[in-house]
């Protein structure tokens, strides 16, 4: 049963992952992959690390998540991935979600990432066959 407050405020429609309809504070977001964060979280500790600046406990957890699970190692490699999967129509969100899930069949990747439901099976697979040819010669 939906709670009437929410209904009346109108949050329930404001974000459905499925149709790609998010709050409005990201409607413009560049969403990044785990590997960029990683690139971004370590260039900003060895550029603070000469100024004496120490780092908080969530910083190091975000980072060591970021690096362990980080499918790509540089940025040669990120730029590729980006490039495959800008070419393919499609969003944002879609894009990092492959990138950084890295699901191996369409039927994983639909059920990961539910606005991709309404893609051609064949084509999912062959971006997913792309993603899983740049993996291997990262």
């Amino acid at each position: 049963m939906t709670d009437p407050l929410i209904k009346r405020s109108g949050f329930q429609d404001e974000e459905d992952l499925s149709t790609l309809k998010f709050p409005k504070d990201l409607k413009d977001a560049k969403f990044l992959l785990n590997s960029e964060v990683a690139i971004l979280l370590e260039h900003r500790k060895l550029g603070s690390e000469n100024e004496g600046l120490e780092f908080t406990q969530t910083f190091h957890k975000t980072l060591a998540y970021a690096e362990k699970f980080s499918r790509y190692k540089n940025k040669t490699s990120i730029k590729q991935v980006r490039a495959a999967l800008s070419k393919q129509n499609l969003e944002e969100f879609q894009i990092a979600s492959l990138a950084n899930l890295c699901p191996e069949t369409a039927d994983e990747a639909k059920s990961l990432i539910p606005s991709l439901k309404e893609m051609d099976e064949d084509a999912l697979q062959a971006i997913l066959d792309e993603l899983s040819n740049l993996r291997k010669f990262n």
